[in-house]
């Protein structure tokens, strides 16, 4: 598990650096799961940094509402097996 819990550090590390905002983290039975509020405006440059952190993800994906716009990603427990 602390593979796992390493991973999700690091990606939430990434994210935070790159929102200037703090991810939620939730335990999951499948494993740990990363959330993230976009910045308004978004630049090129934060663009890429949230890519790269998603990219080390097992799932990603993106949810928009009037509102705000968040980031989502998802490590398997799993994968360290």
């Amino acid at each position: 598990m602390r593979a796992v819990q390493n991973q999700a550090a690091a990606l939430v590390g990434m994210l935070a650096a790159a929102t200037g905002s703090e991810p939620r983290t939730e335990e999951t039975d499948r494993g740990i799961r990363v959330e993230a509020d976009l910045p308004e405006p978004l630049s090129p440059t934060a663009r890429t940094a949230i890519l790269t952190a998603l990219a080390s993800a097992h799932r990603y994906g993106h949810a928009r509402t009037d509102e705000n716009a968040t980031v989502w990603a998802e490590i398997d427990r799993e994968a360290e097996q």
